[in-house]
C-alpha cells in the first residue's frame, strides 16, 4: 500500500517493480485497483505495474465535487510521477479508459500505447448519469448496485458466487465520491479529438456489454488512427475480471507486438 498526497486529499496507490515494460491500469466507475488483481499476477515476469484508487473510490479521499476527466488524468500523471515512471502503456476500462484517452491528448509524451477495454470518447448521454446521480442520492448505493451489475457482467459472472463481492464493493463506494465521478463522465465528449491519438491501441469490447455495447465500442476503434479491435464472447462490461487469463494475454500479446 502506498499514499500520495493530492491538493484534493490522499490517493492509495499500489505498485510492482520490475525492469521492463512499465504498465499502468486505471478503473472502471465503482470499482477499485483490486479489479486488475487477476490480471496483473499474469503479466510477463519482469513487467511493473501501477494501479490506483481514484478520487472517492477504494482507499484514495474524496475530492470536493466539481473536477472533470482532465483532473483525473492529471492524477494518473502525478502518481506516474511519483513512480518515477516516465511513459507506459496506459490500460483502461470504462472511464479509466476515457481517463486514459485524455492522457494520449494532454500528455503524449507519457504514453507507449494504449489499452482502451469497454470505453467510448462520450460514455452515454448525460441526461442517463444526472438520472444516476438522482438515483444515488434519493435511494443510495445499495439500492443501485443491482441494475449496475447487470449493466457490468455477462451471464456466467452474474451466475458465479463471486458476484457477491463485486456487489460489495460498490454498495460501499462512498456515495458523494461516485456522484463526483457521474457528473464528469457526463460532461465529457471528446469524440471530435480522437484524430489526434496517434499511439497504438488495442480496444477491447464485450458481447454481453450492456454500458458500452459492441457497437460503441467499434466505433471507438474505428475513430482511432492506429487501433485494433478485439471482441470477448464471453464478457460484459468489466472482462478484465470476468475473463482474466484472456485479457491478460490479449494484452501482453499486443505491447510485446507493439514495443519490439
Amino acid at each position: 500500500m502506498q499514499a500520495l498526497k493530492r491538493d484534493w486529499g490522499t490517493m492509495h496507490l499500489r505498485a510492482t517493480e520490475g525492469d521492463g515494460t512499465a504498465l499502468v491500469f486505471i478503473n472502471s466507475l465503482g470499482t477499485d485497483l483490486r479489479m486488475w488483481d487477476d490480471v496483473v499476477a499474469r503479466l510477463p515476469k519482469g513487467w511493473s505495474s501501477l494501479r490506483m484508487d481514484k478520487r472517492g473510490h477504494g482507499l484514495s479521499g474524496t475530492a470536493a465535487q466539481g473536477y472533470g476527466i482532465p483532473e483525473l488524468a492529471e492524477d494518473v500523471r502525478a502518481a506516474m510521477d511519483h513512480a518515477g515512471l516516465t511513459k507506459a502503456v496506459i490500460v483502461g476500462c470504462s472511464i479509466g479508459g476515457l481517463i486514459a484517452q485524455h492522457i494520449a491528448l494532454m500528455a503524449p509524451e507519457r504514453v507507449i500505447c494504449l489499452v482502451l477495454s469497454n470505453t467510448a470518447p462520450m460514455l452515454g448521454p448525460a441526461d442517463g448519469w444526472l438520472s444516476r446521480i438522482d438515483g444515488v442520492r434519493a435511494n443510495g448505493m445499495a439500492a443501485m448496485a443491482d441494475g449496475i451489475l447487470a449493466r457490468w457482467f455477462g451471464p456466467n459472472m452474474l451466475a458465479a458466487p463471486e458476484l457477491a463481492l463485486w456487489r460489495a464493493l460498490l454498495a460501499r463506494t462512498d456515495p458523494e465520491g461516485y456522484i463526483a465521478t457521474c457528473a464528469a463522465i457526463a460532461g465529457t465528449d471528446i469524440t471530435d479529438r480522437l484524430g489526434e491519438i496517434s499511439h497504438p491501441a488495442l480496444v477491447i469490447g464485450g458481447q454481453h456489454d450492456q454500458a458500452t455495447p459492441p457497437e460503441v465500442v467499434e466505433k471507438l476503434a474505428a475513430a482511432l488512427p492506429r487501433a485494433d479491435l478485439t471482441m470477448f464472447d464471453r464478457a460484459g462490461h468489466l472482462p478484465a475480471i470476468e475473463q482474466p487469463e484472456l485479457f491478460a494475454r490479449t494484452l501482453t500479446n499486443f505491447v510485446e507486438r507493439t514495443i519490439q
